[in-house]
């Protein structure tokens, strides 16, 4: 074997792009050359151009070239020219013939019992592009020369973080909620960049809708960050920020645009919020757009919210669940913060990782659970050390399959007993879709709020949680009422294809103390796998908006639960 032949099976191997011997035979070109040749052919003037499925059946024959879009593609009877196939599986069935065979993000089969009489060329990758005019025009990419010890990047083209601007903004916070309606961010926004980097300044004053609407700290507030940053690719940033805001307690588990339209929509608010009025200060090392590791020092002042009536559409009659009392008084912080997120990576199209983990150091003063002693709370001194991480990896088994894993674990490290504003759950659409947000009387003992459900508003009480999350998906190669993709703007969520999921779950939450080994557990502990609560489902994501059946495993009583998300779990 020579050695160009020997790198080239090594490489399909390792990529999962066929087997060995299929390699050793054709597809030894160079990396960019299949894509290249893919968009050369695509926009000759006598190509037949597909998007979507392209079945060849026995008795046809296809004069000439045939370029395929989002496939995928079966060939059972003969194509004269070169068959194209772009993010596209090609599948090619006993006594089919093709003149020639181009793939780029997709795999081919069939290639032994068929006819080939021209060249094959595959590049696993995907190919991104956008189509101008009918013409295919591939975005810029990372190109590699044939050594791989020598990979160099092309220069890309000036992107909005490479250039300034300002301006003046007046927009939402995008969510919705019980206790400030609508927020309204009004304010300017300044990004300068300089040889040796950038400065950026957000100063916005924020106004709730939610009535009553007075000229009060209730209705107005603030939010001021900036940073100086040092380098570009690499480098550090330092800055501050002061902030009078209303802010979540659990914002791990739904992001902020899936609360706010079931808060407006469906009179159901999935977070619990709280007053946080202060500054901070801190210190940023950054890797580009991939990875950052932030370090803070901040004080604030800690204060219930009340919920208040804003208007949703459905049951808007029907009162609100009550925002549980927190904790109130002032604290200082400490708080290290890694990111870390590969997943739109252009080298690591066929995966990526995604990680947020964050040490927090808190000390102060408190007067602890507010309204939930028959008591008047006497401030006391606290001091916590809190961890947390959510890790992800997202793995593509093939263009159109794709297996997801996800591990969710914090809580309480040392020190005191949390704060109501760092305590945690699990349970809901977020966590496990299989069992209702909040309503964990059902479920004995309760791993899911840890007992919060007895409580004004069913706050979050678990000291702990650990989640394990996994789903399986794959295209169905359905286009929804078209196939191009340039006018997603008035009908989102039907545009792209869609794909079909499955999805388990497994976790609970306990809290730290004299164990009792149902919901309280000593402090270096972890409960038996056999206590967490489980469950199972399936759905049709659209794109942008998925739907959703979940099943409790571990809870036979708990009924099915219909979830609409508008993004991916996870």
């Amino acid at each position: 074997m020579t050695r160009m032949h020997y790198l080239a099976a090594l490489t399909a191997l390792v990529l999962g792009a066929g087997s060995i011997a299929d390699a050793q035979q054709r597809d030894t070109a160079p990396r960019a050359a299949a894509a290249a040749a893919a968009v050369a052919t695509y926009n000759a003037e006598r190509t037949l151009r597909v998007t979507g499925v392209l079945e060849v059946a026995a008795e046809r024959t296809i004069e000439g070239d045939v370029a395929v879009l989002n496939g995928p593609v079966r060939v059972a009877g003969q194509i004269t020219g070169t068959l194209v196939a772009i993010n596209s599986d090609v599948r090619l069935s006993p006594g089919a013939s093709v003149g020639g065979l181009i793939v780029v993000g997709g795999t081919i089969s069939g290639r032994d019992a068929a006819t080939i009489r021209g060249d094959v060329l595959r590049q696993p990758e995907l190919l991104r592009y956008h189509l101008t005019e009918e013409r295919l025009v591939p975005e810029e990419e990372p190109t590699y020369d044939d050594a791989w010890w020598k990979r160099r990047t092309r220069r890309r083209p000036p992107s909005p973080d490479d250039r300034s601007w300002h301006d003046f903004t007046f927009t939402s916070a995008h969510t919705y909620n019980r206790v400030e309606g609508l927020p309204l961010l009004i304010g300017p926004r300044i990004h300068q960049t300089t040889d040796w980097g950038r400065f950026t300044l957000e100063a916005f004053g924020v106004v709730r809708t939610a009535g009553p609407v007075r000229w009060d700290r209730g209705t107005l507030g603030h939010d001021v960050t900036s940073e100086l940053r040092f380098g570009k690719k690499l480098g550090v940033g330092v800055g501050g920020r002061t902030f009078d805001i209303v802010d979540a307690v659990e914002k791990w588990q739904l992001n902020d645009r899936e609360v706010g339209l079931a808060a407006a929509v469906l009179h159901r608010d999935f977070r619990d919020y709280y007053r946080r009025h202060g500054g901070l200060g801190f210190v940023k090392l950054h890797a580009g757009t991939d990875a950052d590791l932030t370090f803070s020092i901040g004080n604030e002042r800690w204060a219930s919210a009340r919920d208040r009536d804003p208007f949703s559409l459905i049951r808007g009659s029907d009162p609100w669940r009550t925002n549980p009392a927190m904790d109130e008084g002032t604290m200082h912080l400490a708080t290290s913060r890694l990111r870390v997120d590969t997943r739109r990576r252009e080298s690591a199209l066929w995966g990526g990782w995604y990680l947020d983990a964050e040490i927090e150091r808190g000390t102060g003063t408190l007067a602890r659970d507010p309204g939930l002693l028959a008591m008047i709370p006497v401030p006391e001194d606290v001091a916590y050390t809190r961890g947390f991480v959510d890790a992800r990896r997202h793995t593509r088994l093939s263009p159109d399959a794709a297996l997801n894993l996800r591990f969710v674990a914090g809580g309480w490290m040392s020190g005191d007993r949390l704060p109501m504003q760092r305590r945690l759950s699990v349970g809901g659409p977020g966590t496990l879709p299989g069992y209702d947000f909040r309503r964990a009387w059902r479920v004995h003992p309760d791993v899911l709020t840890c007992g919060g459900t007895v409580l004004p508003g069913a706050p979050a009480l678990c000291d702990r949680v650990m989640l394990f999350q996994a789903e399986y998906r794959s295209d169905f190669h359905v286009g929804w009422v078209r196939d191009d993709a340039r006018d997603d703007w008035w009908r989102p969520g039907f545009n792209r294809p869609a794909s079909w999921v499955l999805f388990a779950d497994a976790g609970r939450g306990w809290s730290v103390g004299a164990p009792d080994l149902a919901t309280t557990y000593a402090k270096d502990d972890v409960p038996p796998l056999s206590s967490f609560r489980a469950d199972i489902g399936v759905g049709i994501d659209f794109g942008s908006v998925g739907i959703y059946l979940a099943k409790a495993t571990t809870t036979a009583r708990e009924p099915v639960n219909v979830i609409v998300r508008v993004k991916h779990p996870f």
